[in-house]
């Protein structure tokens, strides 16, 4: 590279080399003053509880069903889930008193066949699913 610089106009002297160290020290020294007064002026923590990422609950609980008949459920204590199809019983009920911090009374499974559909000459069909209905202990209740 020493050839490149000597066509460029020739060597660069040591001086001119520190100046931009000293420029570069100068605005570093500048914004780290910047930080410590932001960093005296922070915002409070707010906890967040929630289980971790690999626990059961991510697993096999796939969504929470959210329609008429399960708002009707709900004063009866009874929940509805989309659950892995391979899940079982004993699995959602780990899942939902980790997840939601309830206990849970009482679980019913369904498989949900996917139903037969047709778009102009195709036939197609939608995917299984498995649904469950969770009931917990009077006096709690799942906010989803």
């Amino acid at each position: 590279m020493a050839f490149l610089d000597r066509l460029k106009g020739g060597k660069k002297t040591e001086e001119t080399k520190k100046e931009p160290k000293a420029k570069k020290a100068a605005a570093v020294s500048a914004k780290t003053e910047d930080k410590a007064v932001e960093t005296t002026v922070a915002k409070p923590a707010v906890a967040k509880v929630a289980p971790p990422k690999d626990s059961i609950a991510y697993r096999v609980l796939v969504r929470p069903i959210i329609s008429e008949k399960t708002s009707r459920l709900e004063k009866e204590r009874q929940y509805a889930f989309v659950v892995a199809a391979r899940a079982n019983k004993v699995e959602i009920k780990k899942a939902v008193e980790k997840h939601y911090r309830v206990h849970v009374t009482k679980v019913n499974i369904l498989n949900v066949f996917g139903k037969s559909i047709r778009s102009g000459r195709t036939l197609g069909k939608r995917s299984d699913w498995r649904k469950a209905y969770v009931t917990v202990k009077a006096g709690e209740t799942i906010t989803y």
